[in-house]
């Protein structure tokens, strides 16, 4: 199984380069990233504006979007046929950068469906480990390892190593 958090990534990284593409975008790149109905209202405005006066950038932000709901799918039919169709809306765009996104779909396809099978991310795992590599670096390194050990329990869970044990 991909990681959802991964493959999006990937969509919203090839929508970033048609944005750059456009001269004179280089402030309006967050909120092209978020989906539209996390957009906040102020900015909703300005969201508006650029799709409508830059019309490669709406093209690249629909299939950003289109590639959003299809992770909302509820079922892998759906989702499978969801997927069809916006690959030939990505392979059928003049952007490049979403051919490059396409064809790693299209190798990874039954990996990415996969997560309609069995809805599981590796974020919970993705996440401790982003808290570990935080204390280490917070610290500049440990020299004792009950210390490091000590720390990453009470991070992660809010205990002492000792409380842990017990």
């Amino acid at each position: 199984m991909v990681d959802k958090y991964h493959v999006v990534q990937k969509v919203t990284q090839a929508l970033d380069q048609v944005r750059k593409k456009i001269p004179g975008l280089k402030k309006s790149r967050f909120v092209l990233l978020k989906s539209y109905e996390n957009v906040k209202e102020k900015d909703r405005e300005k969201l508006d504006e650029l799709l409508e006066t830059h019309e490669s950038l709406a093209y690249g932000y629909f299939l950003k979007e289109l590639f959003r709901d299809f992770y909302k799918s509820h079922d892998y039919e759906t989702a499978n046929q969801l997927l069809k169709e916006w690959l030939q809306l990505a392979w059928s765009s003049p952007f490049s950068s979403f051919h490059e996104v396409a064809k790693t779909i299209e190798n990874w396809r039954i990996q990415i469906l996969q997560y309609f099978k069995t809805p599981f991310t590796n974020g919970r795992t993705e996440g401790t480990n982003h808290k570990i590599k935080n204390i280490k670096r917070r610290a500049y390194g440990y020299r004792n390892l009950h210390r490091f050990r000590t720390c990453v329990f009470l991070e992660c869970t809010g205990k002492t190593y000792e409380k842990w044990v017990s």
